[in-house]
């Protein structure tokens, strides 16, 4: 007897409370998620992208992801929708559709929009502090930082900045500087925040936890890069169907 899409929809296991949060964790500073309506209830369509020199992070946090929700996607390359110039730009990208992401998406878009919350923050400890820190964070040679990607508006990077120095003791003031908040820390606050989440930093990115001054995009995979020197970009630009049957 065939299945249908909806068959295997319905017989997804919901994931369990921790690994809502371990998957809270990974997506609290990266990540879109966008629900589809089906028949059979509907699913949550989950895309991480990358640029080349960012290949071996988006890798990781595949393997992440992977550690919650089982899934047969892969990281392929891609190019994005053409400019007014007719100029698009070559990116890896990793997509995946299941109703298991269903309570993610609900805290992390509790009106439909991206949001951070008071609720959300609760729920997670250092390791998702050290995902953002390994996201946002750029590195100052006077040895400040300066953390991007902690919400849209003033409030959120506020909570954040809270939330932070909660599990860090690291204290941070909000720049004024940007469309989109940033968090500045200064030398011995960055110290601070670096020695107590370098143990949970992720491996291409342990040079934001030890205070190195290397180009925050500067360690890559030869695999995925290999992708895009063979021209396979574009291989994903067919139109696409449901990827429930990714899982």
């Amino acid at each position: 007897m065939l299945l249908t899409t909806i068959d295997v929809i319905n017989r997804e296991k919901l994931v369990e409370a921790a690994d809502v949060r371990g998957l809270l964790g990974l997506l609290i500073s990266d990540g879109s998620l966008v629900p589809y309506r089906t028949p059979g209830g509907g699913y949550i369509q989950l895309t991480l992208t990358a640029g080349a020199s960012e290949s071996a992070f988006l890798e990781e946090k595949v393997k992440e992801f992977r550690q919650f929700i089982n899934t047969k996607a892969q990281i392929v390359p891609y190019r994005t929708t053409p400019r007014a110039n007719g100029k698009t730009t070559p990116i890896l990208r990793f997509r995946v559709s299941t109703n298991k992401l269903r309570p993610v998406y609900n805290l992390l878009y509790p009106i439909g929009e991206r949001q951070l919350t008071q609720t959300t923050l609760d729920l997670l400890g250092a390791q998702a502090a050290a995902w953002a820190w390994a996201e946002g964070a750029k590195l100052k040679k006077d040895g400040s930082a300066m953390l991007s990607r902690i919400g849209s508006v003033r409030e959120e990077a506020y909570l954040f900045s809270q939330w932070l120095e909660m599990l860090s003791g690291a204290s941070s003031v909000l720049s004024d500087d940007y469309v989109r908040p940033r968090l500045l820390f200064d030398p011995v606050q960055t110290r601070k925040i670096q020695d107590v989440l370098i143990k949970y930093a992720p491996k291409s990115r342990q040079h934001l936890f030890k205070g190195d001054q290397w180009d925050d995009c500067s360690i890559s995979s030869a695999r995925t890069e290999l992708q895009l020197g063979k021209g396979q970009i574009g291989i994903e630009r067919k139109k696409e169907t449901s990827l429930v049957r990714n899982l």
